[in-house]
């Protein structure tokens, strides 16, 4: 199971964006069945993952936002995970990165049974594009230099040495890649395979908020991230736009990693490969 963070439609088979280059993904969705009309529970990285690990939607689990954890939810007491599901069905498990918003800790730690790491990617401690006054998170730019230096590659390559291995049971990964999520930092290459002033920039139209409600529109006077104005009115959807995108594609080769260790791997014709995002962006 590889789940990415934050990843929408912008992917070459599902079209999102013309000149997103995901190969690895593309070649996964070719020889497989992608679902293009799927929905997540809630639109909220923790909300959204506790669901999908625990299979019971957010109107039961009671989470809306980022938090309380699985462990804190009453209504999952008694609720196993996924990788608890498998471990106590006979499969080592293995989980590494975000793949609970939080982590395998408490009452929970139990599940896994190997863990591949969790480790962040290097941040700049000064604003690197965002305007002064934006949150830290709302940044991005080619950094830092290296793959190497980044958590994902770390992980992708941590987990490609583990599907080397002959397991003496059926195993089941869990491996949660960061990006595309902010701060949307990727060493320069991948910044490189587009040209920031020819990309097309996304539609936004100016009565897309027409038909909600007022109250619900209040949300955003709460919100961390920039708004879709404040961002254009800053001159930074093109600089933010090539920056998704170079995320994208940076976590497609992560995905590959992945993918090709699999491929000569003693595990290649008996694994299956599921592919998520916890939600839009």
């Amino acid at each position: 199971m590889i789940c990415i963070d934050d990843l929408n439609d912008w992917t070459g088979f599902l079209g999102g964006h013309p000149g997103a280059l995901t190969p690895h993904m593309d070649a996964l969705a070719k020889r497989g069945r992608n679902f293009a009309n799927a929905h997540c529970t809630i639109p909220v990285c923790s909300c959204s993952r506790v669901s999908v690990m625990s299979g019971v939607a957010a109107t039961t689990h009671g989470s809306y936002e980022i938090g309380p954890s699985y462990q804190q939810l009453p209504a999952l007491k008694d609720v196993p995970t996924i990788q608890r599901y498998f471990k106590d069905h006979g499969y080592l498990t293995l989980a590494g990165g975000k793949v609970l918003h939080q982590d395998f800790s408490g009452r929970l730690a139990g599940a896994v049974d190997r863990s591949l790491g969790r480790k962040r990617s290097p941040r700049t401690k000064k604003p690197m594009s965002r305007p002064a006054d934006w949150s830290a998170a709302w940044d991005w730019g080619a950094y830092p230099a290296k793959d190497a230096e980044m958590a994902d590659v770390q992980l992708a390559e941590k987990a490609a040495r583990a599907l080397q291995e002959e397991f003496e049971k059926p195993f089941f990964m869990s491996v949660g890649f960061f990006r595309p999520h902010v701060p949307l930092f990727v060493p320069p290459k991948w910044f490189e395979l587009y040209e920031e002033k020819t990309l097309k920039l996304p539609k936004n139209p100016i009565s897309d908020l027409e038909d909600l409600p007022k109250n619900f529109l209040g949300i955003n006077d709460y919100a961390l991230a920039p708004t879709h104005i404040e961002v254009v009115e800053n001159g930074k959807q093109r600089s933010l736009t090539h920056a998704y995108l170079a995320s994208v594609s940076f976590v497609d080769h992560c995905v590959g990693t992945v993918l090709e260790a699999l491929k000569s791997s003693p595990h290649a014709d008996n694994t299956l490969i599921v592919l998520w995002s916890d939600h839009g962006f």
